[in-house]
């Protein structure tokens, strides 16, 4: 018998789109499944749509369990999740999302062939499903972990997201059901990121990276990954990211550092596109740990040679021609990075 797939599916207000993501998963080409919706404090009829689905289940098909929780944020939601799994393979996958038939079926192969990690791409999609704009191909790729994996998802940004990914369970909980890896709950930020490379450095086999688009993400207005936060909250979230390269013990790996300046990069043109530079100045708070953590690891990133030369230009205008960088941001913001 194939193995027990375990998929954690955290909800909180998601009456509108619980159905669906459901609907997508059972109607999956792998049938061994437990499916665990986390419903984080909802006061609308999330909870109830969930049960109604479990009185229609059909015995022989996927489990669906509900466990209903006071809020707690998505991490923690994720976590309860986790301490509930049974299977021996373990996903993810948001309450306003969508999976393709195949995915799941061909994430589980990969871990049968001996796989840490698998993964695959994600469509963007608009709030109805359909497709945002189209996606790069994508190649099979094998990355020896930790290093190469680490470097791969670190730098090219394979893995932002733990969705789009089937993990092994023994490298998450002890055989007690203790976990072993966990979401930090702490953070506002990249906390998917932070966990899909504390879980790589824990593996010695190989990532694979399949080449095809399994998890459908529906961009709406308000969802977590549109909300802004502050320097020093993504200072704080981009710890674990650090201590997962710095275990590595090797000079010449940078990946992570390479990320981390990146990171400040970027948020300071998405600073300057959306603030009056009375909001965000020198003299302002935000910029001061902006730029402070920026400098930390720009060295590395200008003399890095898997750095595009149009980004090393872009960090090159933040740290020495602001006012420059302050024109691109509001005329061309979208596109720079």
């Amino acid at each position: 018998m194939k193995e027990l797939v375990s998929v954690i599916i955290p909800a909180y207000q998601e009456e509108k789109r619980i159905g669906r993501c459901l609907d997508s998963i059972l109607k999956s080409s792998y049938h061994n499944l437990e499916l665990i919706v986390v419903n984080d404090g909802s006061t609308d009829r999330t909870g109830e749509i969930v049960r109604s689905f479990i009185e229609k289940a059909d015995a022989s098909g996927p489990v669906i369990k509900l466990a209903d929780i006071p809020n707690g944020g998505l991490a923690h939601a994720r976590n309860t999740g986790l301490q509930k799994a049974r299977g021996q393979f373990i996903g993810f996958v948001d309450a306003d999302d969508m999976i393709h038939p195949q995915m799941i079926e061909r994430l589980a192969e990969s871990l049968r062939r001996g796989s840490d990690l698998a993964v695959c791409g994600q469509l963007v999609c608009k709030e109805n499903g359909k497709r945002a704009w189209r996606q790069s191909r994508l190649r099979e790729q094998y990355r020896r972990c930790p290093q190469q994996a680490l470097g791969m998802v670190m730098w090219e940004q394979i893995l932002m997201s733990c969705n789009s990914a089937l993990f092994l369970r023994e490298k998450i909980l002890d055989e007690a059901g203790r976990l072993l890896l966990s979401f930090s709950e702490d953070v506002v930020n990249f906390e998917d990121f932070a966990f899909v490379c504390e879980y790589l450095h824990r593996c010695n086999g190989f990532l694979e990276v399949l080449p095809f688009h399994g998890y459908f993400y529906c961009k709406r207005p308000g969802s977590l990954t549109t909300k802004r936060h502050s320097a020093g909250d993504l200072c704080q979230a981009l710890q674990p990211i650090l201590r997962a390269g710095e275990a590595i013990d090797d000079c010449h790996f940078t990946a992570h550092k390479i990320q981390y300046a990146f990171r400040f990069m970027a948020f300071w043109y998405e600073e300057a596109r959306y603030c009056s530079r009375r909001e965000f100045s020198p003299e302002s708070e935000s910029w001061k740990i902006c730029m402070r953590e920026l400098e930390r690891y720009a060295d590395i990133y200008m003399n890095a040679p898997n750095v595009l030369p149009h980004r090393k230009l872009a960090m090159r205008i933040a740290r020495q021609y602001p006012r420059l960088g302050w024109f691109l941001a509001k005329t061309a913001g979208r596109v720079i990075l």
